[in-house]
């Protein structure tokens, strides 16, 4: 068994398409198809369903797929081990993003990791679904999570960058409704609320450090632009980064409603299903997007109108 076509066939499986694989090999379909076809015969094992020209992996192409990825992962290590530093980091990465303002300063790190090497090929996918990374094959993800920990424990989280958040709305709101000064106040006014992508709706806000609020609005959204279009319309008030409301409120568009409660911290987390199966590329990329944030922090840079952002 060649170990090129052993790689060939992750490829495969990782991008999702023959398509994809045969541009990152820089090879013809035929030739591909032909090697899948050849490690079939050796192993004597169909790798791959072909129906309506989509590729499935079967059951024991995805055993074969398992046992064999962190068999790639070692020998490739290894060889880097040998011949380093003359040995070039390749491969193929699957990144999910979060539709966060942030997002163009992430892509331009993103992009200057392609730079640095140049045989990583890139798919970054923008989405605020919680996606499940081993059944969508995606290799490193931005995930949100409430305090200082990760719900989901079956993933490495790296702590990526964290956020204050507080109570914002317009100048006409107050003057319509009047300025709360309590939780109990805030319970009768109407909050825009934020759907997170597992479905839950954030309407049990943090009030200070030990205090929460539970309220409650005409408005639900899942759209960062959309809630301060509304809050921009004195539709009620918005919890949001304050990084966000401050570019609002140095305009003088919106106001800062309880300066007498600490600001709640929000953190992101970068997550990846196993170290064990960590491919090089995807290690690589890992410690380099987390030096780069430690060494240029993408937080408190929004200075634009975040309406203006598709996300």
């Amino acid at each position: 068994m060649k170990t090129e076509d052993l790689k060939l066939f992750h490829q495969i499986v990782d991008t999702g398409s023959l398509n994809r694989a045969s541009e990152i090999f820089d090879l013809p379909k035929s030739n591909i198809s032909r090697r899948i076809k050849s490690l079939e015969e050796e192993l004597n094992i169909l790798l791959f369903h072909r129906q309506n020209r989509a590729l499935q992996l079967t059951e024991a192409g995805s055993k074969f797929y398992t046992k064999t990825k962190a068999m790639l992962i070692d020998l490739e290590a290894s060889i880097q081990e040998i011949t380093a530093p003359t040995y070039e980091v390749s491969g193929h990465l699957r990144i999910q993003l979060l539709p966060f303002p942030e997002i163009l300063d992430i892509g331009k790190m993103i992009f200057t990791f392609m730079d640095m090497y140049p045989k990583i090929s890139v798919e970054i996918i923008t989405s605020a679904e919680d996606k499940n990374m081993v059944e969508n094959h995606i290799d490193i993800a931005l995930r949100v999570g409430e305090g200082n920990t990760l719900e989901d424990s079956s993933l490495v989280a790296r702590p990526f960058k964290h956020a204050s958040f507080g109570f914002f709305c317009t100048p006409e709101y107050v003057k319509q409704h009047g300025r709360p000064q309590t939780a109990d106040d805030l319970r009768q006014l109407n909050v825009i609320r934020f759907r997170f992508p597992n479905g839950q709706i954030y309407g049990n806000l943090p009030f200070g450090k030990d205090e929460t609020v539970e309220v409650s609005g005409n408005l639900v959204m899942n759209s960062v632009p959309l809630c301060m279009e509304a809050c921009l319309q004195n539709r009620g008030i918005v919890f949001i980064p304050e990084d966000i409301g401050n570019y609002y409120l140095e305009r003088d568009m919106l106001i800062r409603l309880f300066d007498h409660i600490e600001p709640s911290i929000k953190y992101g987390w970068l997550v990846y299903p196993s170290r064990k199966n960590l491919t090089l590329a995807a290690r690589t990329f890992v410690e380099f997007i987390l030096a780069e944030v430690e060494k240029e922090p993408i937080c408190g840079r929004i200075k634009t109108d975040v309406r203006g952002i598709v996300m």
